[in-house]
């Protein structure tokens, strides 16, 4: 059954138009001390059981195995959003720029060491603690210029072997603002996963980086972690899979195997969202990487050459892991148990510790459906999606419009976003990847650096509360 996406919108903007007459109790905040149930902490007015998919989908009326877009709607939002300059996708598959080298290395530089001073200037860290120097702003900087040489010419194409970092620049220096705290780093950019297509414009002088274009992002990722296909039919007939041979990993996160016979793919560890290709029957013999195929899947896992070529390689993927065949239907119930599947885990700042920011964990449960949204906040809430600004609105005004958003909606405030899950006791609750909130207990920051269900009457570091600062409501699977 598909749900009327156009009912639920005429039924959201009535209320949107009456939300400055209604009248909704909000939530006073009243210090509580953070729940503990059997040694697991949760946040004030969180219980144990809030902690499940099955809780919040039981207060849910109506269908939640509805379909909410089919594959047909998800295609054009996701064109719409590529065709949307605020928003800084790149149509990876019709990219027909040539390489201006000269340009590029300028635009490069410039912008590197403009980056690179603004941190020192706020005397930010390198991972020993120290002040960012000259020297080491010039040497980093400096690698960003080609060691191509002058070219004007088409791109090369690349696929990621390994889950790796696109990178602000071509360097592992950590670039931090506490002393000490190498858990977040300001040189990190987006997180790309296995299988996931890239252009690359550039190579670092070092020769260990190449300056890429993802589908959402640009930066440097690490040459290793790259096979460079010998024409772009090879590269697009990697990942441009044939819907009846798609298997999503819909977990946090799987591993294949270990093997000894197949190093290249051994212990390779496959995050949400990633998209790999199933072999055909009858494409493959009796044993794949020396077992059996009995309980598995066979797919294709790319793999990088000792001269940093592509190739592909036979692996197995348990039949009980968290994959599925083809991209999920997207229902209330797939959208909640995916955004479950991550709770709990380490916030992860641009994609690093192999973990997600606010934006990234979003963005990888609706991968899950085929849906790729941008990749930061300002460019999510950018898009065309269903939505409404209330920048404008009172917290009351808020509320009332939140009453009849459906579960798994986007909310923003500057620099956060969350999903939001629905209302308990007159308080409205979210679930999100989360760097640091004020301290519920008493004044301070606390770093959370978790994904974590919490309410909107949590405060920020300046004491004003989530709900008073959010500032978009957004459905990404509406327009």
């Amino acid at each position: 059954m598909r749900i009327d996406s156009d009912s639920i919108k005429t039924g959201i903007n009535r209320m949107f138009r009456g939300a400055a007459a209604a009248a909704v109790t909000v939530a006073i905040l009243a210090v509580q001390p953070a729940c503990t149930y059997a040694g697991v902490t949760y946040m004030p007015y969180v219980t144990a059981e809030m902690n499940t998919a099955d809780y919040w989908l039981s207060l849910q009326g109506g269908n939640v195995d509805g379909v909410l877009a089919d594959a047909a709607a998800i295609k054009r939002i996701n064109a719409d959003n590529c065709a949307n300059a605020a928003t800084n996708m790149n149509d990876l598959i019709n990219y027909d720029k040539t390489i201006d080298t000269d340009n590029l290395n300028e635009n490069l530089l410039k912008s590197s060491m403009e980056e690179l001073k603004a941190y020192q200037s706020k005397g930010y860290y390198d991972q020993y603690g120290n002040n960012l120097t000259d020297e080491l702003i010039e040497s980093i900087a400096a690698n960003t210029q080609s060691r191509m040489g002058t070219m004007s010419g088409a791109p090369m194409y690349g696929i990621v072997v390994k889950r790796t970092l696109q990178t602000a620049f071509p360097t592992t220096t950590i670039i931090t603002d506490e002393q000490g705290d190498l858990n977040f780093d300001y040189n990190t950019l987006s997180a790309v996963r296995v299988n996931e297509p890239l252009i690359i414009k550039s190579v670092s002088a070092d020769g260990l980086w190449y300056y890429t274009l993802s589908v959402n992002c640009y930066g440097w990722v690490k040459a290793s972690d790259v096979a460079i296909c010998a024409s772009k039919v090879e590269w697009e007939n990697a990942w441009n899979i044939p819907d009846n041979r798609v298997l999503v990993v819909t977990g946090n996160k799987i591993h294949l195997s270990e093997s000894n016979t197949n190093p290249a793919t051994s212990n390779l560890m496959l995050t949400m969202g990633t998209v790999l290709e199933m072999a055909p029957e009858g494409s493959y013999g009796a044993r794949v990487t020396n077992r059996a195929t009995i309980g598995n899947y066979v797919v294709y896992i790319p793999v990088r050459r000792s001269d940093g070529s592509y190739t592909k390689e036979l692996a197995l993927v348990s039949a009980n892991a968290d994959v599925n065949e083809g991209y999920l239907p997207l229902t209330t119930r797939n959208i909640i148990t995916v955004a479950f599947n991550m709770l709990g885990e380490t916030y992860g700042w641009g994609g690093m510790l192999s973990s997600n920011d606010c934006s990234g964990y979003v963005g990888d449960i609706y991968r899950c459906f085929g849906l790729v949204l941008p990749r930061n906040t300002t460019w999510q809430a950018a898009s065309n999606a269903f939505g409404f600004d209330v920048t404008d609105c009172s917290d009351e005004q808020k509320a009332a419009i939140l009453n009849n958003m459906p579960i798994g909606s986007v909310l923003f405030f500057k620099g956060h976003e969350m999903m939001y899950l629905g209302t308990v006791g007159g308080r409205y609750y979210v679930i999100s990847a989360v760097s640091s909130i004020g301290y519920y207990a008493g004044p301070g920051v606390m770093r959370t650096r978790s994904v974590m269900i919490n309410t909107l009457d949590t405060e920020r570091a300046n004491r004003t509360t989530w709900l008073r600062n959010i500032y978009k409501l957004q459905i990404p699977y509406m327009m």
